[in-house]
Protein backbone atom coordinates (compact mmCIF):
# COMPACT_ATOMS: atom_id res chain seq x y z
CA UNK A 1 0.00 0.00 0.00
CA UNK A 2 1.56 3.22 -0.85
CA UNK A 3 2.72 5.38 1.75
CA UNK A 4 3.76 8.81 3.17
CA UNK A 5 1.08 10.86 1.43
CA UNK A 6 1.92 14.06 1.12
CA UNK A 7 -0.74 16.84 -0.69
CA UNK A 8 1.57 19.67 -1.49
CA UNK A 9 3.18 17.83 -4.31
CA UNK A 10 1.97 19.10 -8.09
CA UNK A 11 0.88 17.00 -10.19
CA UNK A 12 4.31 15.67 -12.36
CA UNK A 13 2.45 12.93 -14.62
CA UNK A 14 3.25 13.08 -18.18
CA UNK A 15 1.84 12.09 -21.84
CA UNK A 16 3.91 11.98 -24.90
CA UNK A 17 2.53 11.39 -28.22
CA UNK A 18 4.09 11.05 -31.80
CA UNK A 19 3.88 8.81 -35.06
CA UNK A 20 6.75 6.08 -34.97
CA UNK A 21 10.09 7.62 -36.23
CA UNK A 22 8.75 11.11 -34.45
CA UNK A 23 10.87 10.68 -31.49
CA UNK A 24 8.50 9.82 -28.41
CA UNK A 25 11.00 7.85 -26.61
CA UNK A 26 13.94 9.78 -27.01
CA UNK A 27 11.84 12.26 -25.24
CA UNK A 28 11.10 9.96 -22.48
CA UNK A 29 14.87 9.58 -22.02
CA UNK A 30 15.40 13.23 -21.98
CA UNK A 31 12.52 13.63 -19.16
CA UNK A 32 13.59 10.79 -16.71
CA UNK A 33 17.66 10.87 -17.48
CA UNK A 34 18.20 12.50 -13.76
CA UNK A 35 15.85 10.13 -11.83
CA UNK A 36 17.05 8.74 -8.76
CA UNK A 37 14.42 6.01 -9.00
CA UNK A 38 12.36 4.42 -12.01
CA UNK A 39 10.95 1.71 -13.42
CA UNK A 40 9.48 1.29 -17.09
CA UNK A 41 7.08 -0.79 -18.45
CA UNK A 42 9.32 -2.00 -21.47
CA UNK A 43 8.64 -4.66 -23.47
CA UNK A 44 10.92 -3.89 -26.58
CA UNK A 45 13.61 -3.26 -24.18
CA UNK A 46 13.74 0.74 -24.99
CA UNK A 47 15.56 2.20 -22.36
CA UNK A 48 18.62 1.06 -20.06
CA UNK A 49 17.64 -0.41 -17.09
CA UNK A 50 17.92 -3.82 -15.50
CA UNK A 51 15.19 -5.98 -17.28
CA UNK A 52 12.89 -8.99 -15.37
CA UNK A 53 10.23 -10.75 -17.04
CA UNK A 54 9.88 -13.11 -13.37
CA UNK A 55 7.81 -11.30 -11.21
CA UNK A 56 9.18 -12.54 -7.92
CA UNK A 57 12.47 -11.35 -9.40
CA UNK A 58 11.12 -8.23 -10.27
CA UNK A 59 9.65 -7.77 -7.34
CA UNK A 60 12.85 -8.15 -5.17
CA UNK A 61 14.58 -5.85 -7.69
CA UNK A 62 11.70 -3.28 -7.01
CA UNK A 63 12.37 -3.36 -3.61
CA UNK A 64 16.14 -2.41 -3.51
CA UNK A 65 15.02 0.36 -6.41
CA UNK A 66 12.68 2.18 -3.43
CA UNK A 67 15.44 1.44 -0.72
CA UNK A 68 18.11 2.52 -2.37
CA UNK A 69 17.49 3.95 -6.03
CA UNK A 70 17.91 2.10 -9.24
CA UNK A 71 16.27 1.64 -12.77
CA UNK A 72 14.56 -1.63 -13.34
CA UNK A 73 12.04 -2.43 -16.55
CA UNK A 74 9.42 -4.90 -16.60
CA UNK A 75 10.09 -6.72 -20.25
CA UNK A 76 7.87 -9.90 -19.91
CA UNK A 77 4.10 -10.60 -20.85
CA UNK A 78 2.45 -7.45 -22.07
CA UNK A 79 -1.08 -8.06 -21.94
CA UNK A 80 -3.58 -5.78 -19.67
CA UNK A 81 -3.36 -8.25 -16.83
CA UNK A 82 -0.04 -8.36 -16.88
CA UNK A 83 -0.37 -4.54 -17.10
CA UNK A 84 -2.82 -4.28 -14.14
CA UNK A 85 -0.62 -6.18 -11.94
CA UNK A 86 2.46 -4.03 -12.81
CA UNK A 87 0.36 -0.84 -11.64
CA UNK A 88 -0.77 -3.03 -8.40
CA UNK A 89 3.07 -3.51 -7.77
CA UNK A 90 3.36 0.37 -8.39
CA UNK A 91 1.09 1.11 -6.47
CA UNK A 92 2.36 -0.98 -3.19
CA UNK A 93 5.44 0.33 -3.37
CA UNK A 94 4.77 4.42 -3.34
CA UNK A 95 6.31 6.13 -0.65
CA UNK A 96 5.53 10.20 -0.75
CA UNK A 97 9.33 10.78 0.39
CA UNK A 98 10.69 9.29 -2.53
CA UNK A 99 9.44 9.91 -5.87
CA UNK A 100 9.25 7.36 -8.12
CA UNK A 101 9.22 8.03 -12.09
CA UNK A 102 7.10 5.08 -13.76
CA UNK A 103 7.32 5.30 -17.39
CA UNK A 104 4.82 2.96 -19.62
CA UNK A 105 6.02 2.71 -22.80
CA UNK A 106 3.49 2.10 -25.71
CA UNK A 107 0.25 2.22 -23.87
CA UNK A 108 -2.04 1.73 -26.65
CA UNK A 109 -0.02 -1.87 -27.40
CA UNK A 110 -1.77 -2.83 -23.32
CA UNK A 111 -5.87 -2.82 -24.73
CA UNK A 112 -6.51 0.03 -22.07
CA UNK A 113 -10.41 1.33 -22.58
CA UNK A 114 -11.44 4.73 -21.72
CA UNK A 115 -12.38 3.21 -18.69
CA UNK A 116 -9.57 2.47 -16.97
CA UNK A 117 -9.29 -0.61 -14.76
CA UNK A 118 -8.55 -0.34 -11.05
CA UNK A 119 -5.04 -0.18 -10.22
CA UNK A 120 -3.83 1.55 -13.62
CA UNK A 121 -7.23 4.77 -12.40
CA UNK A 122 -5.89 4.99 -9.20
CA UNK A 123 -2.26 4.97 -9.99
CA UNK A 124 -2.98 7.96 -12.42
CA UNK A 125 -5.75 9.68 -10.22
CA UNK A 126 -3.74 8.84 -6.84
CA UNK A 127 0.00 8.32 -6.87
CA UNK A 128 0.47 12.36 -7.13
CA UNK A 129 0.43 12.49 -3.69
CA UNK A 130 1.96 9.44 -2.77
CA UNK A 131 5.29 10.49 -4.95
CA UNK A 132 4.26 8.91 -8.43
CA UNK A 133 5.17 10.12 -11.62
CA UNK A 134 3.74 8.21 -14.69
CA UNK A 135 5.07 9.50 -17.96
CA UNK A 136 2.97 7.32 -20.57
CA UNK A 137 3.78 7.01 -24.27
CA UNK A 138 2.02 5.96 -27.02
CA UNK A 139 2.09 6.29 -31.15
CA UNK A 140 -1.86 5.88 -31.27
CA UNK A 141 -3.26 8.54 -29.05
CA UNK A 142 -7.47 7.84 -29.78
CA UNK A 143 -6.65 3.97 -28.45
CA UNK A 144 -5.25 5.02 -25.01
CA UNK A 145 -7.98 6.37 -22.23
CA UNK A 146 -8.98 10.64 -22.80
CA UNK A 147 -7.71 11.30 -19.09
CA UNK A 148 -4.21 10.69 -20.35
CA UNK A 149 -3.86 13.77 -22.34
CA UNK A 150 -6.59 15.66 -20.57
CA UNK A 151 -5.28 15.25 -16.64
CA UNK A 152 -1.87 14.97 -17.55
CA UNK A 153 0.29 17.84 -15.32
CA UNK A 154 2.25 18.12 -18.82
CA UNK A 155 1.27 16.74 -22.47
CA UNK A 156 4.05 16.46 -25.29
CA UNK A 157 2.84 16.62 -28.86
CA UNK A 158 4.86 16.09 -31.70
CA UNK A 159 4.57 14.88 -35.13
CA UNK A 160 1.02 13.45 -35.92
CA UNK A 161 -1.23 11.63 -38.47
CA UNK A 162 -4.15 13.66 -39.92
CA UNK A 163 -6.57 12.33 -38.31
CA UNK A 164 -4.86 12.68 -34.86
CA UNK A 165 -4.30 16.07 -34.95
CA UNK A 166 -7.88 16.94 -35.04
CA UNK A 167 -8.38 15.14 -31.55
CA UNK A 168 -5.48 16.39 -30.29
CA UNK A 169 -6.86 19.83 -30.93
CA UNK A 170 -10.43 18.95 -29.27
CA UNK A 171 -8.48 17.95 -26.33
CA UNK A 172 -5.24 20.71 -26.04
CA UNK A 173 -6.55 23.63 -28.60
CA UNK A 174 -2.93 23.23 -30.43
CA UNK A 175 -3.57 24.13 -34.07
CA UNK A 176 -2.90 20.89 -36.34
CA UNK A 177 -0.76 22.84 -38.68
CA UNK A 178 1.95 23.20 -36.26
CA UNK A 179 1.56 19.47 -34.97
CA UNK A 180 2.01 18.39 -38.76
CA UNK A 181 4.93 21.18 -39.07
CA UNK A 182 6.85 19.47 -36.46
CA UNK A 183 10.07 17.08 -37.04
CA UNK A 184 11.60 14.82 -35.62
CA UNK A 185 12.34 15.29 -31.73
CA UNK A 186 10.40 18.34 -31.96
CA UNK A 187 7.72 18.48 -29.40
CA UNK A 188 4.94 21.39 -28.46
CA UNK A 189 4.62 21.04 -24.20
CA UNK A 190 1.04 21.41 -23.38
CA UNK A 191 0.50 22.71 -19.60
CA UNK A 192 -3.33 23.72 -19.51
CA UNK A 193 -3.75 26.52 -21.68
CA UNK A 194 0.08 27.23 -22.64
CA UNK A 195 2.28 25.70 -25.39
CA UNK A 196 5.84 25.75 -25.64
CA UNK A 197 7.75 24.15 -28.25
CA UNK A 198 10.84 21.81 -27.28
CA UNK A 199 13.17 19.72 -29.07
CA UNK A 200 14.90 16.80 -26.98
CA UNK A 201 18.32 15.33 -27.78
CA UNK A 202 18.87 12.09 -29.41
CA UNK A 203 20.16 9.65 -26.12
CA UNK A 204 20.25 6.41 -28.66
Amino acid sequence: MAINADKSLPNRHRFITAITGGGKTQAIKNLVKNSKRAVFWDPDNDHTCKHYNDKQAFLIALKTVMAKGGRIGWNGDDDEAHFEWFMMCMWAALDGSKPLDIVIEEAADVGLKQSMPKWTGKMWRRSRKYGGILTVGTQRVQEVPKSFITQAGETYIGIQRANDQHYIKRQTGLAPEKMGSLDPLNFYKVVKDSFEKVTFKYMG
